[in-house]
């Protein structure tokens, strides 16, 4: 996190970011399919496409 706090683009989400954050940085990174495909207690699994 702190790392990311140090670099530009504004994308310091850590590791409770949420799936919109974590959708919103796929789209914008040019993905345009985006689906979870797995969730347990402390983990979710997403897919990213083209």
């Amino acid at each position: 996190m702190p790392n990311a706090v140090s670099q530009p683009g504004g994308y310091a989400l850590g590791a409770q970011a949420g799936e919109a954050a974590i959708r919103q940085v796929v789209t914008d990174a040019g993905f345009t399919r985006f689906r979870r495909v797995a969730e347990t207690p402390f983990n979710h699994v997403y897919e990213a496409r083209p």
